[in-house]
């Protein structure tokens, strides 16, 4: 069974390491985010990357789902520390999202699907709250050992992850390599 990152170990998920390690320049770009857009941010933990994509839909709005409520908390403080009011927490389940049907220009999930006993269910969940042509970027770890991250064998390789999404109903826009531990998908409803 995959495990929950540990809230206690969080302020590594936001750490100058971490800023370091992660090209968020790069990260943005490579999803296709506009303005106006509505985004869910699933798996938001303290609000790495919930930040910049409040920046980033700055007419528009951010979901901010975690289930951990911990994790929630120090998003939203974060998020009161940058003046951000377009982003909103909301406590999620384990493989569904709390969102309306067909009410999300995009979904982002960065290294949590290896964390959810079904990931297709959650990918299906995700597709149902997408708008028609709404798309999904999938940040995780490549499948291989290394100093940082989740056990091996608890990641998910790039193809099934890719599979497991097509099987949900996604179609692939673009499959990268983001650095030497991390790719990234980007999907279409």
């Amino acid at each position: 069974m995959p495990h929950k990152f540990d809230p206690e170990q969080m302020d590594t998920l936001v750490s100058p390491a971490r800023e370091r390690d992660t090209d968020l320049y790069r990260i943005m770009s490579l999803i296709p985010i506009s303005p106006h857009n509505v985004v869910a941010d699933v798996g938001c933990g303290p609000g790495f990357f919930t930040v910049p994509l409040g920046k980033a839909v700055f007419h528009g709005k951010v979901h901010a789902l975690d289930v951990q409520q911990e994790m929630l908390d120090a998003a939203q403080e974060r998020l009161k520390s940058v003046r951000l009011t377009n982003v909103e927490a909301t406590l999620s389940e384990e493989n569904s999202v709390p969102l309306e049907d067909e009410s999300m220009d995009g979904v982002f999930a960065a290294f949590m699907i290896h964390e959810v006993e079904d990931s297709k269910a959650l990918l299906t969940d995700f597709f149902r709250s997408l708008r028609p042509g709404g798309w999904l970027a999938l940040l995780e770890w490549h499948k291989r050992e290394m100093e940082c991250g989740p056990p091996v064998e608890e990641r998910i390789d790039e193809p099934d992850l890719r599979s497991i999404a097509i099987d949900a109903g996604f179609r692939l826009t673009t499959s990268r390599g983001i650095n030497d531990k991390h790719y990234m998908l980007v999907m279409r409803k």
